[in-house]
């Protein structure tokens, strides 16, 4: 049997960066570009629109296992989504990795009116009349705002992803409100997009890539990450049975299969998405690493789409070997290893944006006990640390922190799961203001990189757990070697 990640530990720890008001919080660390808000000098750590999925996420084990506490917050999570929004018509906290340094971009917008369509189809029967309308509205203003991007439909200059994940918006913003205007435009939004952007032969005859920019069939250029195919997997399966279309569902299985087929086995034994691929003429090129573990969820999910409509073996194999990737790298505290061969923090700085992706699919993929909810409102009173060569994650309670062992020294960042900036330690020879005492992380571990394995300096004796990511082992303490 396949060994599964604990999605009710995955739920508590993405329920711990739920603000007051709905807000999604993290480190916005985008393992697969390698960058964060602090490499842009941004020390945003708010809300941003790309969590959205958590709500759906929440709604669907909301519907089966209902809670007043969840409601509660899954009520807020969606409203905060839908009301938070930029005077021009845009969503405001849609940056991401470059954090409040960006405020226009179409995925963005698009993964947060997913996360509301989404939530709405599994639990809007939960909300009031008038809440239900208003989220509508709002997705509805956010397509009409997004009207920047292209004209609202897809063209050759387009990002492939994110023009897909409109057509799924709109797709589903049609099913859910009764609202045509968007109905004339569906069938062809997804006939350009396959025109445009799908790179048959890749890796092989049964099997298709997308570019990402379809600019780039004539001079070459990557196709998309394999984590963005959810995106464009998805409304290619709802367009097939919306319209009758056998040929998008075709489209998808291909998609499918150049995830499953492109992928492959890092030195834990573990399935792995491969990064993408370049292609130029006859030239096809595969790069498999740095790449992320924590967002895998989307493609996952498309696929899980597919299997829906397709019995599928291979596919369906696929899937299950994934999760027994996530189930190698997860937590105790419940988050996942963002990735492996950045060799910095994008390997061991959780986002909860990529972990709210990867919530979507394993709540839909697996059971929903009973015992859910008091799991995820409860307290998890250890700390918890995930541990390489050149830097370490820590969290405790409210407070985080990305640390340098003392054989490195780039890295002094604190924050703190109930703020929207965090903040940078400096030595204190500098002239930089000292770290906000409010962010500082008491008790911190520290440790220490020696050929044979890390070793731990510091005396706490803080409930702990550790988890290493990375050829060199833990050694413990260095007063037991």
């Amino acid at each position: 049997m396949t060994e599964r990640a604990d999605v009710t530990a995955l739920a508590r720890w993405l329920r711990t960066w739920v603000g007051e008001e709905g807000q999604i919080r993290g480190f916005h660390n985008h393992s697969v570009w390698g960058t964060n808000p602090a490499t842009f000098l941004d020390f945003t750590s708010g809300h941003q629109a790309f969590s959205a999925p958590a709500t759906a996420a929440f709604a669907e084990a909301l519907a089966r296992r209902p809670d007043e506490r969840a409601l509660a917050m899954w009520r807020r999570m969606m409203l905060f989504q839908a009301r938070t929004v930029q005077a021009d018509g845009q969503f405001c906290h849609i940056g991401f990795q470059v954090g409040e340094s960006a405020t226009a971009g179409l995925i963005h917008n698009m993964v947060g009116c997913i996360g509301l369509l989404e939530g709405l189809r599994h639990a809007g029967h939960l909300l009031e009349p008038a809440e239900q309308a208003e989220v509508l509205a709002a997705v509805r203003a956010n397509l009409d705002a997004c009207r920047v991007y292209g004209g609202g439909r897809p063209t050759a200059e387009g990002t492939v992803n994110q023009e897909y994940a409109r057509v799924w918006a709109k797709l589903r913003y049609t099913e859910l409100s009764g609202d045509d205007r968007y109905a004339d435009e569906l069938a062809d939004d997804l006939d350009d997009l396959v025109r445009l952007s799908s790179v048959p032969g890749v890796p092989d005859a049964e099997s298709a890539g997308a570019y990402r920019q379809p600019t780039d069939r004539a001079g070459g250029g990557i196709l998309e990450p394999a984590e963005y195919y959810g995106l464009m997997i998805v409304p290619l399966v709802l367009g097939a049975r919306r319209f009758g279309r056998p040929d998008l569902l075709a489209e998808a299985v291909r998609l499918s299969l150049h995830v499953a087929r492109s992928a492959w086995v890092d030195d834990r034994g573990c399935t792995r998405y491969h990064r993408y691929w370049y292609v130029r003429d006859s030239t096809v090129l595969r790069t498999t690493t740095p790449m992320l573990v924590a967002g895998m969820g989307l493609s996952l999910y498309g696929i899980d789409e597919v299997l829906a409509d397709v019995d599928h073996t291979e596919l369906a194999e696929f899937v299950d070997r994934c999760l027994a990737t996530y189930a190698a790298y997860q937590t105790p505290a419940g988050y996942f290893a963002s990735a492996t061969g950045w060799h910095n923090e994008a390997d061991v700085a959780p986002s909860t944006a990529w972990h709210a992706h990867d919530l979507l699919f394993l709540v839909r993929h697996t059971e929903t006990p009973a015992s859910f909810w008091d799991a995820v409102f409860a307290e998890h009173d250890r700390q918890s640390v995930l541990l390489s060569d050149r830097a370490y994650w820590v969290e405790d309670g409210v407070h985080w922190a990305i640390l340098s062992p003392a054989t490195a020294g780039d890295l002094s960042i604190y924050g703190r799961k109930d703020r929207d900036v965090f903040g940078r330690s400096f030595f204190a020879w500098t002239d930089k203001e000292p770290l906000p005492a409010e962010l500082e992380l008491p008790g911190a571990p520290q440790f220490f990189v020696a050929d044979d394995g890390i070793y731990r300096l510091d005396d706490s004796e803080r409930a702990v757990d550790v988890s290493v990511l990375g050829a060199l082992p833990y050694q413990g303490h260095l007063r037991d070697a």
